[in-house]
């Protein structure tokens, strides 16, 4: 008869739990078995007569159908088939019922508990159950024999049609136990009824075929035997290809449904669900090493306790070798390993990458009736293995790939896609503090990179990121977005914080680091951009930081936070354009002028040009506002046109009043990629008819970095053409010495910044020492700006400075201002024949 696998009594269907109901199904089948008894006629005598030895043999009988039973899934259910119906049959002819109930429990009772293990409720309920169907087969051939008259015929259609209710009704029952923990009766029950009635209705054919036999001539029974043994053989036959069709049914839907995900989690979450469905087993255990751990991933009951990490003592047991192996549970109870003490077996499968385990499969034996592991079911795994295995190495490419296109391969941080989902979930989470995008730019990358190569500029990137990376909050997020720009996601409590940890990017980011055994000082611009209330689009808040970052390096702050005056495309910015343009235009901005005192004499020997805008509108607008609006939108060029013009006209005054002041102008980078600058300037020269030595052009150091064979280009042009060069800001920059020796400059522009604080810094006081020295040894010219006193001017003097300008010398002037400036101290200076003393106007 058929028997479900029915495993341990662990959930509930109703108000009464799934234990409580099976008992109640229990009481059932025991009152219907007292109910039978209660109405049986005759119940003290067989149907036919038969020796008392009988029961001696079918006993053993019974043992034997039970012993030899095997197994057959149908559906999703495991099924053991025997041959118990023969000796039923026989007891229900041969014996009196309560003998024949006797002779199916005293044969089938060993068999439960040896074998099959079956204990507690599940063993009290088949017993029960084989009780009740001897008793509905004694009951069913009684009620013919009544009904139609004693013959024999009578009671072999009666047998086989008791057998046949007997083993129906109690593939019912089962379908009802089962469904009080998973699925409907009704489903199980078309399963019993559609997939089964074949072999209720053969057995119970052959079981009254034998009954005939020993009707004819009890020794004829010895005829059933082989017969008996052939239809097991056939049965068991059938079952088994019908199970290996199944099998391999199974293995193409489990490789379908595993390799049908590219997450390696889902991948092994689902291979240990089909597994014990598939493997009809207790539980099954995905072990995959990550490193020096271990994913485990479980399904089931598992009875052993798994390890997490690859030391211990378990994983060695598990992964100690490469093939396929049933596992005793002794050899795990050995290093205490098992919870359960009825687990009799493990199947192990490891999955190889090369001759390295990285992963193994474990499935633990269901502890239900006599079913064991197997070598053809250790295959089966085998092929599920393997299929486990295509699938994971798929999964991990994939996780890879996904893993490089978002994160950068130089330095393991994640990249700009990861990044803008990052900030993308910072826009739609809720946060107590402030949430900022930092965007982080290396000032002297482009340097390291021409001067020391790719490796050495690969070396500095690595250490920048070690180096952020301590800076990183637990929520923060540091990205390589390309080159030299990174970005920083932070999460602080107030704008103070988020502050902080931006000066703490430039301070350590600047600290000293050893590329190819020289020591490098690189600097950080980094621009901030607070994430606003209700922002939905992550790209606002890295525009803004990236704007952020560059006033940063144009300003040289290191650190600047988002403001719309700074941002170009903010209706405030695109109406200082606007105001801009058309002062341009209209000739409305000013050009005056500083003079440049020369300290070895004390003479004013020439001038700087500075453009100026009094806006009727706005007032007096700031030149770090208005000329980086005119670099940003290409209004430069008109505006170094506008101050070319107005300085070589004054140039040409100069030289009427016999002054002979050189005249400086400042050149940005963008007028460093006009090639025909010279041109642009000569024509300025030729219509005031000036000499281009009498003109010094300003280029910015930072400018030199930027396409420098592009701007060499324009700088040797200007050169030739006779123009004096000079690089302005020395020191903020960050040009080399060796490609500094190579321009051909004339002077040195010492930062204000230096300059300033050089009374009150020792650092900037070595800095302005150094430099004039440096200066001298090139052969160059040294000029000091952002002069404010005299201490200042003397400290300079004693110093070796050659050239001073600043307020602490004179104001900027206009032209006539200037002329009439320099030949008041002129006419005063000769008048009175004394040393170099400092007269200023106003």
């Amino acid at each position: 008869m058929p028997v479900r696998q029915q495993g341990e009594p662990a959930t509930s269907s109703g108000r009464l739990s799934a234990t409580t109901q099976v008992w109640m199904i229990i009481a059932v089948m025991v009152a219907l078995l007292g109910a039978i008894f209660a109405v049986l006629p005759d119940a003290g005598q067989p149907l036919r007569s038969a020796p008392w030895w009988i029961v001696l043999l079918l006993i053993p009988a019974n043992a034997i159908a039970e012993r030899t039973a095997f197994d057959i899934e149908i559906g999703d259910e495991g099924h053991s088939f025997s041959l118990s119906e023969l000796p039923v049959a026989f007891g229900v002819v041969f014996l009196p019922p309560g003998l024949a109930v006797l002779a199916r429990l005293g044969g089938a009772m060993p068999m439960m508990y040896g074998p099959r293990r079956n204990r507690g409720i599940k063993l009290v309920f088949n017993l029960v159950l084989f009780a009740t169907e001897t008793m509905l087969a004694v009951i069913v051939s009684r009620m013919f024999v009544q009904w139609w008259g004693d013959t024999d015929v009578v009671v072999l259609i009666g047998t086989m049609c008791g057998v046949l209710v007997g083993t129906s009704s109690t593939g019912l029952a089962v379908a009802s136990v089962v469904s009080r923990f998973e699925g409907s009766f009704l489903a199980r029950a078309r399963i019993e009824v559609a997939s089964l009635w074949w072999f209720y209705v053969t057995a119970s054919i052959f079981a009254a075929m034998g009954v005939a036999l020993a009707l004819i001539e009890p020794w004829l029974v010895v005829v059933i035997l082989p017969a008996a043994a052939g239809l097991w053989y056939v049965l068991r036959s059938f079952g088994m290809l019908t199970q290996e069709l199944n099998d391999l049914d199974d293995l193409h839907g489990f490789a379908g449904r595993v390799g049908s995900s590219l997450d390696v989690d889902d991948i092994a979450e689902r291979a240990v669900a089909e597994l014990v469905e598939l493997m009809r087993a207790d539980g099954a255990a995905l072990l995959r090493v990550e490193g020096d751990d271990l994913t485990v991933h479980q399904s089931g009951r598992f009875v052993v306790t798994l390890p997490e990490h690859v030391d211990d003592d378990r994983w060695r047991l598990l992964a100690g070798s490469p093939h396929d192996r049933l596992l005793a549970a002794d050899e795990l109870r050995r290093i205490g390993a098992v919870t359960d003490p009825r687990l009799r077996m493990l199947m192990v499968a490891p999955i190889l990458d090369g001759d390295r385990v990285f992963a193994v499969l474990v499935v633990a034996e269901r502890n239900v009736q006599r079913f064991r592991f197997t070598e053809a079911d250790l295959a089966r795994l085998r092929n599920m293995a393997d299929q486990v295995a295509v699938s994971l190495r798929r999964g991990l490419l994939h996780e890879q790939l996904e893993y490089e296109a978002r994160h950068d391969a130089l330095t393991g941080l994640p990249g700009r896609t990861l990044f803008e989902w990052s900030v993308r979930a910072a826009l739609a989470g809720a946060h107590d503090g402030e949430v900022a995008v930092m965007m982080l730019d290396l000032d002297r990358f482009k340097e390291v990179n021409d001067t020391l190569g790719h490796h050495a500029g690969d070396a500095l990137l690595v250490e920048f990121s070690r180096r952020m990376s301590e800076l990183l909050g637990s929520d923060d997020m540091l990205a390589r977005l390309a080159g030299d720009e990174f970005a920083l996601l932070c999460f602080r409590d107030d704008i103070e914080e988020l502050t902080t940890v931006a000066r703490g990017c430039v301070e350590l980011g600047g600290r000293p680091v050893v590329l190819d055994g020289l020591e490098i000082v690189v600097t950080v611009s980094v621009g901030v951009a607070v994430i606003e209330a209700n922002e939905t689009d992550p790209m606002q808040p890295i525009r803004r930081a990236d704007i952020a970052m560059y006033n940063a390096k144009w300003q040289r702050s290191g650190v600047e936070l988002y403001r719309d005056e700074i941002d170009r495309r903010t209706p405030a910015r695109l109406s200082m354009l606007g105001d801009l343009r058309a002062a341009i235009e209209g000739d409305e901005l000013d050009v005056v002028f500083q003079p440049k005192l020369e300290l070895a004499t004390g003479e004013i020997v020439g001038a700087e040009a500075l453009v100026r805008w009094d806006s009727p509108s706005r007032g007096v607008v700031s030149p770090a506002e208005f000329v980086r609006v005119a670099e940003d939108t290409g209004l430069i060029k008109d505006l170094t046109d506008l101050v070319l013009k107005r300085g070589v006209a004054a140039l040409r005054l100069f030289d009427d009043a016999g002054l002979g002041l050189r005249l400086a102008i400042n050149l940005s980078t963008h007028d460093l990629f006009d090639t025909k600058l010279p041109a642009r300037v000569l024509t300025q020269l030729e219509f005031n008819q000036v000499q281009p030595s009498e003109l010094t052009l300003e280029i910015t150091e930072s400018s030199l970095l930027v396409d420098a064979p592009r701007t060499r280009a324009t700088i040797d042009d200007l050169h030739d053409a006779g123009f004096r060069l000079a690089i302005d800001d020395f020191g903020t920059g960050y040009s080399s010495l060796s490609y500094l020796r190579r321009l051909p400059v004339h002077e040195l522009k010492i930062d204000q910044s230096f300059v300033s604080g050089m009374l009150l810094d020792p650092q900037d006081e070595v800095i302005v020492r150094s430099t004039i020295d440096l200066g001298h040894n090139l052969q160059l010219s040294v000029v000091a700006e952002g002069v404010e006193d005299d201490a200042t001017l003397r400290a300079l003097t004693v110093m070796g400075c050659d050239i001073a300008q600043g307020f602490g010398i004179a104001r900027p002037l206009t032209a006539p201002e200037l002329i009439a400036w320099v030949t008041e101290r002129r006419r005063a200076s000769l008048a009175r024949r004394e040393l170099p003393s400092i007269s200023r106007p106003g």
